[in-house]
């Protein structure tokens, strides 16, 4: 908890310095869930001016701050009477929110699926199904964070998932079943995320991100209780394997160098010309305005894989060293 207070307000204080650079210079509903969570809790302080089809797509935000079927109905009502969407990314963000009652029900049916698997026994350590049913249920979890519409970040999730898990599989000396016993705590994040996502759809994770502190909290916390969990598993594992303190540094690195090497050369190879990655996502989760995310460096991915080359290369070299010498 306390670790978690402290990251917390890390990441608040490196959200606060961002903002000027990130939002307009007055709050506006552009579709961005940073720029229009901002414009929604502006607009209770004072009268702000909107267009129609921002004015309902804060219906949808009412929706997400109040909750309720009034709120929804309200919502629906606007959507159907706008007639035109003065831009395309708010075009998108009207095709995002209208698949929230999808979302929001396909994800309490996956929360309610993977807490039979975990209580009903279906997730033992010895089948050979179990890792395949983790890579499943951690995948439809970033889908329907994408609102079943994000191809560009599911595909981004679901192979960095697997790519470090493999890597744990092929480098290291795990069995199957303390292979599926490190995947186990992926859970943890998941069961959090779909909860949230089983109350009022998948964007009001991103709502509540922007504008409570103590959602992020909690999502500090569960995420470092996830990755904490995993390593203390994996220390447990590779200390039964009769690797010291020193070899068990460094293994952590090769599968981490691995899969982050080939996510950043994804990111920075994709698109026809390369570099409109991250534009594409942005696109797609409706995180940041288009202009600021335009704005980024097109190889920042580029960062990720050379940090991948140097962790593989570091961490392989030091690990296989301290086995010879061993």
């Amino acid at each position: 908890m306390l670790l978690a207070n402290v990251v917390n307000y890390a990441l608040g204080e490196w959200l606060e310095r961002q903002t000027p650079g990130w939002a307009a210079p007055l709050p506006q509903a552009d579709g961005s869930t940073f720029n229009t969570s901002r414009f929604f809790q502006a607009r209770a302080d004072t009268a702000l001016a909107t267009r129609p089809d921002a004015e309902a797509l804060l219906d949808y935000y009412t929706y997400l701050d109040q909750g309720g079927s009034q709120a929804y109905l309200r919502w629906q009502a606007a959507r159907q009477e706008l007639r035109a969407v003065s831009t395309p990314f708010l075009q998108r963000a009207f095709a995002v929110a209208a698949q929230a009652n999808a979302g929001k029900y396909l994800a309490l049916l996956l929360f309610i699926v993977t807490l039979l698997l975990l209580y009903g026994r279906g997730l033992r350590e010895s089948n050979w199904s179990t890792p395949l049913l983790y890579f499943a249920i951690n995948a439809g979890t970033a889908a329907l964070f994408g609102s079943l519409v994000a191809p560009l970040f599911t595909a981004v999730m679901a192979g960095l998932w697997l790519l470090y898990f493999v890597g744990l599989r092929l480098y290291l000396p795990i069995y199957h079943t303390e292979w599926s016993r490190l995947m186990r705590p992926s859970l943890t994040l998941c069961l959090f995320l779909l909860a949230v996502m089983a109350w009022r759809g998948p964007q009001l994770l991103s709502y509540w991100f922007w504008t409570s502190p103590l959602f992020r909290l909690g999502l500090t916390l569960v995420t470092l209780l996830a990755v904490f969990f995993h390593w203390s598993i994996l220390a447990t594992v590779l200390k039964a394997a009769k690797m010291d303190l020193t070899a068990r540094f460094f293994a952590y690195g090769m599968p981490l160098g691995t899969a982050t090497l080939i996510l950043g050369l994804f990111l920075g190879l994709y698109g026809p010309v390369g570099g409109t990655a991250l534009v594409q996502l942005n696109y797609e989760l409706l995180v940041l305005p288009p202009a600021t995310v335009s704005a980024f460096n097109p190889d920042a991915p580029f960062v990720l894989f050379f940090a991948g080359v140097m962790l593989l290369i570091i961490s392989g070299i030091g690990y296989f060293i301290q086995r010879i010498a061993k």
